[in-house]
Order: structure tokens, then C-alpha cells, then sequence
């Protein structure tokens, strides 16, 4: 498809603009809020993807004409899902960004982003991270079927690192801890792939998704587990405690849940730009 605009205004703290090079994701992410946004059937979530062709042509046109601000990839999809790899839009997208000096915020889930290090290591101002919201990869398995287990996206964390670039972790939304991971484990996990910063928030639980969680995790041995990554009880108090270690490790953790701090999860995952 061909769309008209490609930087969409966005209202979450520290973020400019958002740029989504697809519509739809193919990792199928059980919990994603991204199906309750687009009004769509949960089950078709992960099933297709729309891409958006003239994406890049479109931000070369508006980086002219709107204020210079923070842009953030992704926010609705995943810009390196493996159709990335053929159609290469969100890497024409960042040449245009590139160029222009607008600074970004990339976030995925697939190792492919280390394909653009060449251009991340261009620009003046960028932070790129992954998502992470488990190091167990039996349950990524279940809650994230299709997505890149999880050993290859702290590989590409440490990559990112060993670049010279500020990486970033979305612990979003957080997993109750299952099999051998504590809060030191993981905090300590993450520091060995030289993460720098983290995010956290609770689950999105609407439009469907505690019935889909449920139907996923029918007969998993994790399934007692996991199904508490609604319950706030159990999941606060264990974000906390892996929020307290990965600080105490250098990392600086925003917490989503301690609701009550002002600057608690503001300009997460965005360069340092004085915003």
C-alpha cells in the first residue's frame, strides 16, 4: 500500500513522532496492545502484514516542513520482522532521518537491526534497544511464538553496545519470573550485554488479551506462572526488586509501577536532548 503521512504526532513522554513501516507484526505477540489500537480480530493478530511502500519517500517530504523532533520506531510494529529484510523500508526510512538529523529511538525484537549498524553509528543523537520482557525463552515461546528467541536479542544487545551506541531495554510488558531467573540473574544478564537504560510497564490487559493469554498457555507447565503477568501483587514487587539490582549494577531502570515518582518512565527509550 502507499500511504500520505508516515511521522504520526505521539503523546507518550520524551517522543516527538512515531514511525511504524508496517502495519501488523508477524511475531504474533500474545499480549500486544496493538490489535485493541487497530479495533481488529485478536485471532488475525500476526497473521498478516501491510507494507507501507512509499513510507520513506513520505518522511523525506514531512522532515521539510514539521519541527525536528524525536522520532520513535516503533511503535505499532516491529521494524525488523523478516519482511524487513526484503522490502528494507524501515532502512530507507533512517537514511532520510539520517540525512536530515532528526534524532530516533529503535526498538525491536529481531537481531536483523544489527544489518543498519553502519547508520546507527551516523547519527548524532539515537538510542536502540530491544524488547525483553523475559529471559526464559520456553515462556517467550509461549506469550511471543513467532518472535526471535530470546539468547539472540541479547547477542544483539552486546553488539549494539560494542559499537559505541546507548542500547536500551523494554521490560514490557514484564513476565512473573519463571524457571531460574531472579532479579539478580536478569539484572546481571542485561549488564553483561551493556544495556544502559530500561523501561518497564504493566500489561495492557484489554480487548481480549487475558482470554488469549488463557488459551495459550492451556497445558504449559508455566502456565500457573504466567498467568500472573496480569497480577499486579506478584509483578510490582518483582519489577522492584529487578529494578533495585539492575540500578545497583549502573543501569538506569524506570519503573512504571512506582506511579507515585514524577519523572517515573518519562523520555524512556529517547536520547538525552534536553526535552
Amino acid at each position: 500500500m502507499t500511504v500520505d503521512t508516515a511521522l504520526r504526532k505521539d503523546p507518550l513522554p520524551g517522543i516527538d513522532y512515531s514511525f511504524n513501516p508496517y502495519i501488523g507484526c508477524y511475531h504474533g505477540c500474545v499480549f500486544c496492545y496493538t490489535p485493541r489500537l487497530m479495533r481488529m480480530d485478536r485471532n488475525e493478530w500476526g497473521t498478516s502484514v501491510v507494507v507501507k511502500r512509499n513510507a520513506a519517500t513520505v518522511v523525506a517530504k514531512e522532515v521539510r516542513k514539521l519541527p525536528r523532533g524525536l522520532v520513535a520506531i516503533s511503535t505499532a510494529t516491529d521494524p525488523y520482522q523478516f519482511v524487513e529484510g526484503k522490502y528494507r523500508i524501515t532502512r530507507h526510512a533512517l537514511e532520510v532521518l539520517l540525512r536530515a538529523n532528526w534524532p530516533v529511538s529503535v526498538l525491536s525484537r529481531a537481531p536483523l537491526m544489527t544489518r543498519d549498524l553502519d547508520l546507527f553509528t551516523q547519527f548524532e543523537e539515537i538510542e536502540v534497544g530491544m524488547s525483553v520482557p523475559t529471559l526464559d525463552d520456553r515462556a517467550r515461546a509461549l506469550l511471543e511464538p513467532w518472535a526471535p528467541p530470546i539468547d539472540a536479542r541479547l547477542r544483539c544487545l552486546r553488539a549494539l553496545a560494542d559499537s559505541g551506541l546507548t542500547t536500551f531495554v523494554g521490560f514490557a510488558p514484564a513476565y512473573p519470573p519463571t524457571g531460574r531467573w531472579t532479579p539478580e540473574s536478569i539484572a546481571e544478564a542485561f549488564a553483561k550485554a551493556g544495556v544502559k537504560k530500561m523501561f518497564t510497564r504493566a500489561l495492557d490487559a484489554r480487548w481480549g488479551v487475558p482470554e488469549a493469554i488463557a488459551r495459550q498457555l492451556d497445558g504449559s507447565e508455566l502456565a500457573e506462572e504466567l498467568r500472573r503477568i496480569g497480577d499486579l501483587e506478584t509483578i510490582a514487587p518483582f519489577v522492584s526488586r529487578v529494578g533495585e539490582e539492575c540500578r545497583a549494577r549502573g543501569i538506569d531502570f524506570r519503573n512504571a509501577f512506582e506511579f507515585r515518582l514524577p519523572e517515573s518512565n518519562s523520555g524512556f527509550g529517547s536520547p538525552d536532548t534536553g526535552r
